[in-house]
């Protein structure tokens, strides 16, 4: 999705034809709005050809209206199509000129400052309310809708509601401060098909009184992602949950909504869970392990050495966990806590800094949640469970992003690695060019020797992770 402080994204797959008179369709291609009043009588129109809600815009009308796109004059029509893009807009502009305003169109990355965009910048949050309302109300029989910026209010989310809820599979809101508790209630408690909600950086105003309606409606949900809502509150939730039947979800990410230690209580209907990104107590995470038995992908951001110590002890116990993200805030993870992790039967491993995930391009080279002694720590760890049990030896993806104490030391640990396939160092300050060649070379010969199909088999044993 392009980085538009307002904007509607559209990527929606028609589900059947539309019913339309073909002389109600004609009377719309005989207009000719020359002004925004114009435009606003035309959307009427639209609006009296009663669309069913299994059926889509008739790509005639779609075709009529890009046709006014060029014209300076149609400003509002040219907005809506900025703002309500789909892959109808897209065939319909390939007869247009590339350098028009549809260049925007929420499918391309562009620079932001495209005219276009900046024009739309510079309206009232009314105005931008006008041009989402009218979208929502445009567009019908779809299954995919993404909202992000001011634009995006309760109205807008009751309009959508009201034209597409029934037929709703994704949904994505992001960035608006206008939308609130009563707008996503709307919203939910119309699209009971849910499959996949991403909720992200929403107002203050959103309380959380929305989630029962989200876990209790929307029975077909596998995925939810709710992350910087910080008045959030679960209590509505937890009071409730023991009423609830097994919930379908699958993956789950919840971070910056407020969690607190008792969220496990939810946790307990997920059985299905297979990926759970999360923050806060570690009590979650043994919540999860005793819960969700089918948990593959952890991703844990953790501020505290006590939380990491309890919830490595809840991780050693998950059978078919395979892929593991520490974000490590504000302190350094010991070599203890690093034998631990390469004890787990991992695939991908990734040791990442809090600060490199917010600000990848600001080397902070004074701070390190890494250093030398605790690669040796991983890396030992890593070679003595594979010198014990060869036959679960696999490949692995490593990353360590942001590590800036890692020196030429953790580089001839790093080597000492069987099968390395895979390897992040960004914002790895200290480690030099030549370092960072040999470890190119290692995963190139990781790479080969996993297409070859040949396994490593060790040489010797008083060596532990010197393998051919």
């Amino acid at each position: 999705m392009a980085s538009s402080d307002t904007e509607l994204d559209d990527l929606r797959t028609p589900l059947g034809d539309a019913s339309i008179d073909g002389r109600a369709l004609s009377e719309c291609a005989d207009a000719n709005p020359a002004s925004e009043k114009g435009v606003r009588e035309m959307l009427c129109d639209f609006e009296e050809l009663d669309i069913v809600e299994a059926s889509h815009l008739p790509d005639g009308i779609v075709r009529n209206i890009s046709s006014y796109l060029t014209n300076e004059s149609s400003s509002l029509l040219t907005l809506l199509a900025m703002c309500g893009t789909c892959r109808q807009w897209r065939n319909a502009v390939q007869e247009l000129e590339l350098d028009n305003c549809l260049s925007f169109d929420g499918f391309d990355n562009v620079f932001s400052q495209q005219p276009m965009v900046q024009r739309f910048r510079k309206l009232s949050a009314t105005s931008k309310e006008e041009v989402f309302v009218a979208a929502a109300k445009l567009f019908s029989g779809y299954s995919e809708a993404a909202l992000s910026g001011d634009g995006a209010t309760d109205r807008v989310l009751v309009n959508l509601a009201r034209r597409v809820g029934s037929s709703l599979k994704k949904f994505k809101i992001h960035n608006s401060s206008n939308v609130t508790d009563a707008g996503l209630h709307a919203l939910l408690s119309r699209s009971c098909n849910l499959q996949h909600v991403h909720l992200e950086e929403l107002s203050k105003a959103v309380s959380g009184e929305f989630l029962v309606d989200l876990f209790e409606r929307c029975r077909n949900i596998q995925s939810v992602s709710l992350s910087a809502m910080p008045s959030v509150s679960w209590a509505q939730c937890k009071a409730s949950a023991h009423t609830w039947p097994e919930l379908s979800i699958t993956k789950l990410h919840v971070r910056g909504v407020n969690l607190d230690s008792e969220f496990g209580i939810l946790l307990n209907r997920m059985p299905r869970l297979a990926e759970l990104e999360i923050d806060g107590h570690a009590r979650n995470i043994t919540a999860a392990a005793l819960s969700c038995c089918c948990l593959t992908r952890v991703s844990y951001q953790v501020a505290s050495r006590s939380h990491l110590d309890e919830a490595l002890a809840a991780l050693v116990t998950l059978p078919q966990l395979k892929t593991l993200e520490l974000i490590v805030k504000n302190f350094t993870l010991c070599s203890d806590q690093l034998r631990v992790v390469g004890m787990l039967p991992l695939v991908e491993l990734r040791l990442d800094s809090y600060i490199y995930k917010q600000q990848p391009t600001l080397s902070r080279s004074s701070y390190s949640h890494v250093d030398n002694e605790g690669v040796k720590a991983l890396v030992d760890s890593i070679c003595n469970r594979w010198c014990a049990m060869a036959s679960e030896m696999q490949p692995l993806k490593l990353s360590m992003c942001g590590a800036t104490a890692l020196t030429h030391d953790a580089v001839s640990a790093l080597l000492r690695l069987p099968i390395l396939t895979e390897l992040d160092i960004g914002g790895c300050c200290r480690i030099i060019a030549m370092d960072k060649m040999r470890l190119v070379a290692k995963v190139r010969a990781g790479r080969e020797m996993l297409e070859s199909g040949r396994r490593p088999s060790m040489r010797n044993s008083r060596f532990p992770g010197l393998f051919l």
